[in-house]
């Protein structure tokens, strides 16, 4: 290999790169990439733009400017240069989709765990797209129309119902279709879990009591907590926190309170008692 004569190469292509325009994606926050003589160069663009699918213009071999934006049938042009992946989309994040592999055989492009796709408009969750991957990163193309939209709506609704995985009874539903439920279902369960948390947690924070965790049980929490060192049991409604049990002595008057004036009370016969004299405590 003549080395002077490659470098020579590159040094004209990226000459005659300058004042170029180009096709490229434009994500929030990064750099455009574009090939010169075989190698890949990350360019920044200049001015204020909005992500997504731009013509540009090389203003140097760092920066590009954003002149136009391109059509459908460039965009086609531009993503049939790389490989087609069929991928079930989960969830939403900031920026992008989170989304699984939709045939799991399918050996074109090594995929493990979720994977971020980029560009997605007018999609929901579980929906069977097709997009493409160009060694980087997965950039949405279009939704498989060869793929039924039913198992998609199926499992649309399951999760607003909070069907848990086990009880899919669709049958037509693919294995990765389930996975896809079963990641997604999780992951709503365990917001779900961190904002009961936090609403219990802060109800009792405003009594000076410490949540120390809690049970779910049909309508209702069976919450832990302790106040000034003291652990405690409680029973209570999941609408409205009012006290089904109280888990010490109030004389058959639970249900007047709820789960914070009910650590008033506690706390107020600790002061003026002392614990010992708190009768019934939960254990």
């Amino acid at each position: 290999m003549n080395v002077k004569r490659l470098l020579e190469t590159l040094a004209t292509e990226e000459e005659a790169f300058i004042g170029t325009e180009f096709l490229a994606p434009i994500l929030p926050g990064r750099r455009v990439r574009v090939r010169i003589a075989g190698l890949v160069c990350t360019l920044r663009v200049a001015g204020e733009v909005k992500p997504g699918w731009a013509i540009l213009r090389a203003l140097s071999l760092e920066t590009a400017q954003v002149v136009g934006r391109p059509s459908l049938q460039q965009i086609r042009e531009y993503l049939a240069l790389f490989p087609a992946v069929r991928l079930l989309l989960l969830t939403p994040t900031d920026d992008d989709w989170l989304a699984l592999p939709a045939q799991s055989n399918d050996t074109r492009v090594q995929v493990s765990g979720p994977v971020h796709v980029h560009l997605v408009v007018g999609a929901q969750p579980f929906q069977q797209i097709i997009a493409r991957f160009d060694g980087v990163a997965f950039w949405f193309q279009e939704a498989d129309r060869r793929h039924s939209p039913a198992s998609a709506a199926y499992l649309r609704e399951a999760l607003a119902a909070g069907t848990p995985p086990a009880a899919l009874h669709k049958s037509r539903l693919t294995a990765e279709e389930r996975a896809a439920y079963q990641l997604v279902y999780e992951a709503h369960e365990a917001a779900r879990r961190n904002q009961v948390e936090e609403r219990l947690a802060g109800a009792l924070a405003h009594a000076g009591a410490n949540l120390a965790g809690y049970i779910e049980r049909g309508d209702a929490y069976t919450v832990s907590y302790t106040v000034d060192g003291q652990l405690y049991h409680s029973t209570v409604r999941k609408d409205d926190l009012t006290v089904l049990s109280a888990g010490i002595c109030l004389s058959g008057q639970d249900r007047r309170f709820d789960l914070q004036s009910l650590v008033s009370v506690i706390r107020e016969s600790l002061q003026r008692q002392g614990p010992h004299y708190v009768v019934g405590r939960g254990r």
